[in-house]
């Protein structure tokens, strides 16, 4: 039974109804008893002033209205060519200022860091307590001990 089932579903993927399908018969809106634009070939001869395309009053208005039609087309689409090219420069020219302004911001910021750090450093120097006064005097003072010490020594021996 699953063998049928699948079977059939392959069948009916690659065989799909649509593809069976005949095309609709003419309904009344498409054989209408209007006028089709035709255009008739003529040659030289033939009952016409010249030779060329003949054109019924429908073909040939439809020609004029696609000729005006066509500019406003052509307009159209240069509007939105050039509309088009504004969007993609502003948008270009936005996103250059959005980076400019983070990197102004990035900049201040590690002015600031660097200001703050020397700052830092600076009060660190100019604080410490230097002893190096006190080191010196003490050595003379144990130099001066020492040497009455060896003076005294060398008496009394």
């Amino acid at each position: 039974m699953k063998q049928l089932i699948s079977l059939i579903l392959v069948f009916a993927l690659v065989f799909p109804a649509p593809l069976f399908a005949s095309d609709p018969p003419p309904t009344e809106s498409t054989t209408s008893a209007e006028p089709k634009p035709t255009i008739i070939g003529l040659r030289k001869g033939q009952p016409a002033p010249y030779s060329g395309v003949l054109l019924n009053s429908l073909a040939a208005a439809k020609l004029f209205v696609n000729k005006d039609f066509s500019k406003q087309e052509c307009a159209l689409r240069l509007e939105y060519a050039v509309q088009k090219e504004i969007a993609k420069a502003n948008l270009l020219l936005e996103s250059t200022r959005a980076s400019m302004h983070f990197m102004e911001q990035r900049y201040v910021s590690i002015v600031s860091i660097k200001d703050k750090e020397i700052k830092r450093l600076s009060d660190i120097a100019s604080n410490q307590n230097d002893y190096s006064v006190w080191w010196a005097a003490g050595g003379i003072v144990v130099g001066i001990g020492l040497t009455l010490a060896v003076v005294y020594g060398v008496k009394s021996m």
